[in-house]
């Protein structure tokens, strides 16, 4: 059983953070992650933008998107915690969850800067709490150290998140407000829904609206950004599974493998199986 699994968190360094981030074809992370960085910096392609993070920022990421590393530097140093949902909604928190939630939904696949000071406290408390994690020495009451650790590991961000308040916490605009639905409502449905008027419905305005907000925001129009996510969905089901094409195809929600062939190699130039072969040679 892996530490993740007994312990609902587990911390990596930059030593073994690839056990967890794949380099050079698409990934998505199946538990959300805190990724802080102390020096150095990474790049990471997510759906229609690039991130870069470098000394003293965080990111939090997200299991409903996919990720592709473009670059990391040599003085890259890091810690990544992945934390199992679950776990963190059983600890007994008392700060405002539905804040912290929201500034984290805003934040999400955002690099945001920290202060070095605080960002040394919070590198300590990881520091230790994977000390306890990796510690082979027998501990009566491992289970529960570890959630106090992580704990504290909460507290530290929310009262960071809280100085933010008056900035990160401040209402998105109307428009952002657009995007951030369509994205999230995106990651949702768009196994089975690829059309802009399904997404314009469920905000209840018309596909121009929404498309013309989408090309102000990302500077790309709906429909590209639909095909981008069912894109990055189709690679790593091709990179990461030996399920067959037409399987794949049926998981995507095409009629027939001829479909999604037909859409893999108008936006890719060259078919499933071809992309899937670079990675097998």
């Amino acid at each position: 059983m892996s530490v993740l699994e007994k312990f609902g968190v587990e911390i990596f360094t930059q030593h073994n953070i690839f056990e967890r981030i794949s380099v050079d074809k698409p990934f998505r992370p199946d538990n959300p992650a805190f990724i802080f960085v102390k020096t150095g910096s990474i790049k990471l392609k997510q759906h229609f933008r690039d991130l870069e993070l470098s000394a003293n920022m965080f990111m939090v990421t997200d299991p409903q998107t996919v990720y592709e590393m473009i670059s990391i530097s040599d003085d890259f140093q890091s810690r990544m915690v992945s934390y199992k949902r679950e776990f963190i909604s059983a600890l007994s928190l008392k700060f405002n969850r539905l804040i912290t939630y929201r500034y984290f939904r805003q934040q999400m696949n955002i690099g945001v800067p920290f202060e070095p000071d605080e960002l040394e406290v919070v590198w300590k408390s990881v520091d230790f709490l994977k000390y306890i994690l990796d510690s082979q020495t027998e501990m009566t009451y491992k289970k529960e150290i570890v959630e106090h650790l992580f704990s504290v590991f909460c507290y530290q961000m929310a009262g960071i998140i809280s100085k933010e308040d008056s900035n990160s916490m401040s209402q998105m605009s109307r428009q952002e407000e657009i995007v951030f639905i369509f994205l999230n409502d995106l990651a949702q449905h768009h196994t089975h829904e690829r059309s802009v008027e399904f997404y314009a419905q469920r905000q209840s305005i018309t596909t121009r609206h929404l498309s013309a907000v989408v090309k102000e925001i990302t500077g790309k129009s709906a429909s590209q950004i639909i095909s981008l996510i069912v894109m990055n969905e189709a690679k790593v089901l091709l990179n990461s599974s030996n399920k067959p094409v037409s399987e794949i195809s049926g998981i995507l929600g095409f009629s027939d493998p001829y479909s999604f062939s037909h859409f893999f190699k108008k936006h890719l130039g060259e078919s499933p199986s071809q992309y899937r072969n670079q990675f097998e040679n």
